[in-house]
């Protein structure tokens, strides 16, 4: 991966022109002016800003890319809110990359153009979008929570309800819904599937906002898309984070959550499956940070999954972003190693492999501090050697979502966002 210099400093160009430039923090040009001036890359066009076109900015949201129609690239599906407060849930086909170059001398113009892929669902928002193939018919489906509106009062307000839907991806562009699927209607929450007691039938974790109060827990698939509440015991979460990966290398999904108890206290815990879908929770202690999130990936190349986690911890004064890294012995067993990376909160973190070279880079998004302005960022850092080197950092969007994917298909992993930023909803791709 090479330097991300050009992206910023392209972004903050294309996207606010001299008319705008009273309502853009000053932090984030200064971001990109010094990154600008400290590295260089030799291959602009394939690491910059791309507007997107045919996908309106939303607030509120969610979104995650995901194959669906089988032609090699990833498609989005969106949820959030319009800024007339109109919920959209929606997905996009991706059609096409195009590269406009007014001159020959003028800096390129990349858009990512995409088309609406209509079939009946329930808009939501403040939730969250999963894909994966929930009935192992080779093709993706969508699991997909959030608060929907179920009618408006005498004095037109709206009547929010959670929901929970199941699409099946049925080919050509055809979804159905699931119907009786058993899954709890949640919103402020994180969903994710795996086969966690090895019976070929796709199980889900999730955990969330109800309408009688917070919940975690795994629902094992009986077939059909029909899930009954696994015998584990779970105290109920706002999740912001669950990640799903074989930690211990026995052969089973075992999965790390984060989120917050109904007494307002954080909690980030890593439980392991015994291969039966029952899951124990790792003894070893791991931060419990707000707003936390969590990813594993292979930082130093022995074949096991280490844990990068990040969240806020609560100071004298104020809330600040804080970066734990832990290093897998091979069993599951997490030794904390030293990191350099500044701390979020209130985001996300992703260790992918953004560059192709075979190993995991981070990207991470959130808030570092309450108490600067412009605390809100993006962060990259390479793997170099076993070592997370930050090469490059940008303003973020604020009441939104970021995902990391594929969205043209050419091998590496993009970021796609959408949310409030610098006063506007915003919604553009960082391209790898």
């Amino acid at each position: 991966m090479h330097s991300f210099a050009s992206i910023f400093s392209i972004y903050f160009n294309q996207r606010f022109p001299s008319t705008m430039l009273k309502k853009v923090p000053l932090f984030g040009w200064l971001v990109g002016i010094m990154l600008a001036g400290l590295i260089t890359s030799s291959a602009v066009a394939q690491r910059q800003l791309v507007q997107v076109t045919g996908i309106p900015p939303l607030r509120e949201g969610a979104h995650a890319g995901g194959d669906f129609d089988g032609d090699g690239d990833e498609d989005v599906m969106v949820t959030g809110r319009h800024a007339d407060g109109t919920i959209h849930t929606v997905l996009y086909r991706f059609l096409r990359r195009r590269v406009v170059q007014v001159t020959p001398l003028a800096k390129p113009t990349v858009y990512a153009d995409y088309q609406q892929v209509p079939f009946l669902k329930t808009s939501v928002f403040k939730g969250s979008v999963t894909w994966y193939d929930v009935d192992r018919d080779n093709r993706l489906d969508l699991i997909v929570t959030g608060l929907a509106v179920s009618g408006f009062t005498p004095d037109n307000t709206e009547i929010q309800v959670p929901n929970t839907s199941i699409y099946l991806n049925r080919g050509s562009d055809a979804f159905s819904i699931s119907p009786n699927h058993g899954l709890p209607a949640i919103y402020d929450s994180q969903v994710a599937a795996a086969d966690f007691n090895n019976d070929g039938i796709v199980d889900i974790v999730m955990g969330g906002r109800s309408s009688n109060g917070l919940v975690l827990g795994v629902w094992m698939g009986r077939g059909n898309q029909r899930y009954e509440p696994s015998s584990n015991a779970f105290e109920g979460l706002q999740v912001s984070s669950i990640s799903v990966a074989d930690v211990d290398r026995d052969g089973d999904a075992d999965f790390m959550v984060s989120g917050i108890n109904e007494k307002g206290q954080p909690r980030m815990q890593l439980y392991v499956n015994n291969g039966q879908g029952l899951f124990s929770p790792y003894s070893q202690n791991l931060p419990n940070l707000y707003f936390g999130a969590t990813a594993f990936g292979d930082i130093d190349y022995d074949g096991d999954l280490d844990l990068l986690i990040n969240g806020g911890q609560l100071g004298p004064a104020i809330m600040r972003g804080q970066t734990f890294l832990f290093q897998n012995n091979g069993s599951g067993g997490f030794t904390q190693v030293p990191t350099a990376l500044p701390g979020l909160y209130g985001g996300g973190v992703s260790l992918k492999d953004l560059d192709r070279d075979g190993d995991a880079d981070l990207f991470s998004w959130g808030i570092e501090s309450l108490d600067r302005l412009g605390s809100e960022k993006v962060l990259v850092a390479e793997n170099i050697d076993r070592y997370l080197l930050q090469i490059g950092s940008a303003q973020m969007v604020l009441n939104g979502a970021v995902a990391v994917f594929d969205y043209d298909g050419n091998g590496r992993k993009d970021v796609f966002l959408s949310g409030d930023l610098a006063g506007d909803r915003s919604m553009f791709i960082y391209e790898f």
